[in-house]
Parts: structure tokens; sequence; C-alpha cells
């Protein structure tokens, strides 16, 4: 096994030791000669994707969609015509959940903003108080559908398109708390990506203190690799075997890179330490391939520079967030919850734009696949939605952290 301690979330003194030792690296690296040592990845990413923390926070109002009281009542009117009509939430469309034209167009400027902008928009304005969960799922996947209408499937049997994010780990026993999830605890979650096309999360609660999301371009990230460490982009673009922490005869080991290139050149990351590192009962198989030192020094680099550059999203009670997950990465602060059993609850959907879409690289078709693709043998796709959290329902989920 690898020398260097390895660990979900590495402690702020161990991580800076470490950091310290890879930036004092980076003047040994391999001379590639007239060679960027890059192969088949780009020099660098010249995109509005590519930003650093000062860009978003002197502008961040950019980054804000203002729901006005107009445009509230016009959402209310769109729910209520679309209950209605009772039509199956996996039906949901611009055509049966009708907006103005000034608010459609502005939904639409937000996956403008996703795919060819700085990656992210935060809706501001909802109230979900006022509302029953089934009537904030409705406002949800109707504001969704007009951002980016395709859902994908985030559970291990394909079939669950809306996640509830919540701390199942604070009402659980000892032994069943240690088999969740990172994103189903109250502790901080490292960066990641949910290795889809679209994050959107929705706050219908939140914390009493703490649970920040940050967000952090993996554009800016890429970069600042290529200037400095091409080796670690090498290591990042090579074959990891993930555990999945989950009965192998149904869901083995996936091998593939944490990044990808497509034939156009478009770069994205699936990444997370999880399948790496573990995460409190659960442990990598030592049957799977040793961690080694140069993919616990590149997970160290990317927590490094992520969390430099990375920037709270202005984001609270009420609020929606739509993230490019394929060229941003976002992590979570600790929280701590009221005295009231679960309190911060977020709603989650994978969404794809195919209007917007960028070519996918082969070596992340069979996620892309898996995600967005038919889940029946006649090629449809049969959703379910779990319109109110259950316990339990987190076991079922497969990215979460």
């Amino acid at each position: 096994m690898a020398s260097s301690p390895l660990s979900y979330y590495p402690p702020e003194d161990q991580l800076a030791a470490r950091v310290k030792l890879f930036e004092s690296n980076a003047s040994n690296v391999v001379d590639y000669g007239n060679s960027n040592g890059l192969g088949n990845l780009p020099v660098s990413l010249e995109s509005p994707l590519a930003w650093s923390r000062e860009d978003i926070e002197k502008d961040m109002n950019k980054c804000v969609l203002k729901l006005s009281e107009s445009d509230i009542a016009a959402l209310e009117r769109a729910a209520r015509n679309f209950e209605d009509q009772a039509i199956a939430l996996s039906n949901i469309s611009p055509d049966n959940f009708v907006l103005p034209e000034s608010l459609r167009k502005s939904l639409r400027g937000v996956s403008d903003q996703c795919y060819h902008g700085r990656g992210f928009t935060v809706v501001q304005g909802l109230d979900p108080t006022k509302y029953s969960p089934e009537l904030n799922v409705v406002f949800y996947a109707g504001i969704a559908t007009h951002v980016a209408p395709q859902h994908g499937f985030l559970d291990k049997n394909r079939v669950k398109v809306l996640c509830h994010v919540v701390n199942a780990a604070g009402e659980a026993s000892p032994d069943e708390a240690a088999q969740k999830s990172p994103g189903f605890t109250d502790g901080p979650l490292a960066f990641h990506t949910d290795n889809c096309e679209i994050l959107s999360l929705y706050a219908v609660d939140v914390a009493s203190t703490g649970g920040q999301t940050f967000v952090s371009s993996s554009y800016q990230l890429f970069n600042e690799l290529a200037k400095t460490r091409p080796d670690v982009l090498a290591t990042l673009s090579d074959h990891w075997v993930l555990d999945t922490f989950k009965d192998y005869t149904q869901f083995p080991p996936v091998t593939r890179p944490m990044l990808h290139v497509s034939d156009t050149g478009d770069v994205m990351f699936t990444y997370s330490r999880f399948p790496m590192a573990g995460f409190n009962g659960k442990q990598r198989n030592p049957a799977l391939a040793p961690v080694n030192e140069a993919q616990i020094a590149a997970m160290d680099a990317v927590q490094y520079i992520m969390a430099k550059n990375a920037v709270a999203l202005p984001w609270g009670k009420g609020d929606i967030a739509f993230i490019n997950d394929m060229a941003i990465m976002h992590a979570r602060s600790g929280f701590t919850e009221a005295d009231r059993g679960l309190q911060r609850h977020l709603l989650k959907f994978y969404l794809r734009d195919p209007q917007q879409s960028w070519p996918v690289p082969p070596s992340a078709q069979r996620q892309w696949d898996k995600i967005y693709g038919p889940n029946t043998p006649d090629g449809q796709r049969k959703e379910l939605w779990c319109v109110r959290y259950e316990a339990g329902q987190e076991n079922d989920w497969e990215s979460n952290g």
C-alpha cells in the first residue's frame, strides 16, 4: 500500500505538508523537451469556465437570477395548471409547464451560463415553506425543465431521478451511520463531481450553522497543473480502479480516468476521493489495486488548488443551484442542525440540455449512457420520482461525495 497517509477529507495540517512537498517537486518533474507532456490534452483551456476566485467575487451578481414577485406568481400559475392536467412528473416539459416569455428566456439564459459562461447560476426567490413537498417538487422540476429538460438517473438501479440529500447518519444507529456515504452525513465534503452534466440542488431547508456549498473551476485547475505539474494531469488521465462499496456481483469496481478529453478537445472531470480513500465504515477493498503515491499526490493537488480557488455559493433556503458538473467541482463545509430531526434538506437532479450538450469523450460515454440513456428493453425510460424522503433512500444513490 502507499506509504503516504490517505483519508477522504485530509486534515488541513496534513494536506498543507503534503502540498508543500508537492510544490517543491514542481521543478523536478520530467523534462518533456519540445513536448508539453500532456499527450492529447490541450496546452490550456481558454474559456469563461476557467475562472479564479477573484473573477467571480468581483462580479457575483452575474451568477444569480433573482425571481421577481411576478415571476413567482407565474410559477405558481404554471404549477397549478400542470397539476390540473394530472401529467406525470416524468413528462414535465416547457410545453406543459408554461411560463411567460421573459421568464422562459431568463431560465434559458441559466442554461447558457452553465454550458458557455461561468458554469453555474443560483436562482433565488422561492419560499419552500409556503408549499407542500409535492408542490415544491413541481416548482423545482418546472424551473429545471426550462434550464435543462432531460433528467438523469441517480441511483444504482437506474430508475430514480430525484434525490433527497439529508444527514441520514444523524438519525441512524452508530453501525448504520458508519455505512453512510459522505454526502449523507453532517461532515465536510471534499471537492468532487457527481459525474453528470448539469448538477442541480434545491435548498428546501438549510442547517442551523455551516453546510455551505462551494464551487471551484476544474478548468482553472487544469490550467494551473498544465503550467506547473503536467505529470499530475497525466495521472488523472490514467485509468483508476474505483471501489463501488457495493456487491461486486451487481456493481463491480469501475476502471476509468478522472480526467477525460473528447476528439474535439473538450475536457471534463469525473472526480472523487471517495472511491480511493473510503469513508468511515466504507473502506477500500484491499484486494483492489493499491492507491499509489502518484494518485495520492494528484488527489492532494486537486483538493488544494480547488479549495484555494473556491467561492461560496450565494445560496440559502429556497434557492436552486445549477452547476456544470463537467467543468466545476463542488464541496461542502460541515454543519450543525437544530434539535428537531433532519433539518438540512436538498433536492438533487442530474440534468442535461440536449441543445447545449458537449461531445462526450469515449472514456465517459458509458457513464453518460447509464445516466441519460434508456433503462427498459424497448429503449424507453421509466422514471421513479421520490417526492418525499423516506429513511434508507440514501442507500440507493450512486455518487455521494
